[in-house]
């Protein structure tokens, strides 16, 4: 049974000038992540454009994922898809090519009833045999009520975890663990904006951005060896990156890549069309708020190693 304690991290899609997928990028990425201590690594999720890339490019990126993760940590395939058919089609695929675990949004295009969300992941669990998560990522409410889950843990052993990417998930949280019996474990979305409230409430993980890693991870450490003070206290230096970059997708995404090249990680901070037009006066306070998150990730990487 496969358990994810720790943080585990989406990966962005690094594209050429052309808008091509740059795969070497995406390994230098995984590599990273896999040193800096990511317990899992996932894509292609929102943070991975996803909602960009065509169907081939996808299975693609999954392909990559996978092969160059080579089980050194979980890999887990994002697979959602417009229908039950082919959100199953695909994650066969991802089961096939060896994918550990499987992320699906709850599809939202149109407002479904509890009873058709059960069903769906029904159908996608009895599927394949490897882990499911359910990605719970409604941005503006609530999401799906913890019924959803519970049930589904009790029809489906390989129904394990629990993204949520919704307000004040925490009492969700704990129903969902306590009824659940721990089956289900809940891992926290949202860019890790409620982190503390997620460990608080029973969370095993944290589902972040990559660039800002080493912070969430000494995070993490700090907070389950007992340090709870100095836990929060480090997270609260990284809220004002998390506050100005949830402001839309878009910039949450950019912002993380432009992370990303200061450190050195990835070659540009280049998003697939259309995007964002962000002013000179937004370029500015970009630049001041990265200059000081890079700052952080340095000095929590420097103390990380010297506690090794």
């Amino acid at each position: 049974m496969l358990r994810l304690n720790g943080i585990t991290p989406v990966m962005v899609t690094t594209f050429r000038e052309d808008e091509s997928i740059d795969d070497d990028a995406m390994r230098h990425q995984i590599d990273y992540s896999i040193e800096a201590g990511a317990v899992a690594v996932c894509g292609p999720g929102y943070a991975g454009e996803f909602y960009k890339l065509s169907d081939k490019e996808r299975y693609h990126w999954v392909d990559v994922l996978i092969e160059h993760t080579n089980k050194r940590v979980p890999a887990i395939a994002a697979t959602s898809s417009g229908s039950t058919q082919s959100t199953i089609e695909f994650s066969r695929y991802a089961e096939k090519m060896g994918a550990d675990c499987l992320m699906v949004n709850a599809p939202r295009t149109a407002p479904l009833q509890a009873s058709e969300m059960i069903g769906f992941y029904s159908r996608l669990c009895d599927a394949v045999s490897i882990p499911v998560m359910l990605q719970d990522a409604d941005f503006t409410g609530s999401g799906l009520p913890a019924k959803v889950f519970i049930e589904l843990a009790q029809k489906h052993q390989n129904f394990l975890f629990a993204k949520l990417e919704v307000l004040l998930p925490g009492q969700k949280s704990a129903e969902i663990i306590e009824q659940s019996h721990g089956q289900v474990q809940i891992i926290y979305g949202l860019g890790g904006i409620a982190m503390m409230d997620g460990l608080a409430h029973g969370a095993s993980a944290v589902m972040s951005g990559a660039a800002c890693l080493d912070v969430y991870v000494r995070v993490y450490d700090l907070y389950k060896q007992g340090q709870k003070a100095e836990a929060k206290a480090l997270f609260y230096k990284l809220v004002p990156y998390l506050a100005f970059a949830m402001q839309h997708l878009e910039l949450a995404v950019h912002i993380e890549k432009r992370v990303f090249v200061r450190r050195g990680i990835l070659p540009n901070a280049r998003m697939r069309q259309p995007s964002l037009v962000l002013d000179a006066t937004y370029q500015d306070q970009i630049e001041d708020i990265v200059t000081m998150v890079v700052e952080l990730c340095n000095e929590c990487r420097e103390k990380s190693a010297s506690t090794v």
